[in-house]
């Protein structure tokens, strides 16, 4: 594996995850809009605050979109994204989130020095964050399906005999022409 493709692979996981907090912070803060205009939450609960707890969904999404990163690459390596059903892509978003979050805050608390919560409480957060997770993953891949079909660049085509020249050719290869490995080949 070459240089090139590690350092693609981490902008493809850092990417992922940067959108996972995006999408969670958004996904938050419109539901803290919401019920806080519709009067389901109490009014000493302040704008600032709803911000705050945003924020910190955002941080946790950003996370649990970094280790769905690696869940998928483990799965999901070598196939296309054209080939990679948005449902099912889905349902892992929700299952890895859901159990990643709640070992996540456990270990943080633990770090923290503040002991265990609760794992009753700690679960709440893993069905919740499952949910979320779950939208995350199905709407990241459809908007990068979306992006392959629709934004010019590289094809998957191109990207796949990028990688298996790197592959297969030795970096001695790499420098000469074609025309002159052939012929060295003949002698």
């Amino acid at each position: 594996m070459t240089v090139d493709n590690i350092f693609r692979r981490l902008r493809g996981a850092l990417g992922n995850a940067l959108v996972w907090g995006v999408g969670w912070f958004t996904a938050a803060f419109a539901g803290f809009a919401v019920l806080r205009v519709a009067g389901i939450l109490p009014e000493t609960l302040s704008w600032a605050q709803g911000l705050g707890v945003a924020i910190r969904f955002g941080i946790v999404g950003v996370f649990a979109g970094g280790a769905f990163s690696s869940v998928i690459r483990l799965l999901y390596h070598g196939r296309r994204l054209s080939e990679i059903s948005w449902v099912r892509f889905g349902i892992g978003g929700a299952v890895v989130t859901g159990l990643f979050v709640p070992v996540f805050l456990q270990t943080m608390n633990l770090l923290s020095g503040d002991g265990l919560v609760p794992w009753e409480l700690v679960l709440d957060d893993g069905l919740g964050t499952a949910a979320f997770g779950g939208v995350a993953a199905a709407v990241s891949l459809k908007l990068a399906q979306r992006a392959v079909t629709v934004l010019p660049g590289r094809s998957q085509d191109q990207l796949d005999r990028l990688e298996s020249v790197d592959r297969f050719a030795s970096a001695g290869e790499r420098d000469y022409p074609i025309t002159q490995r052939s012929r060295s080949a003949q002698r």
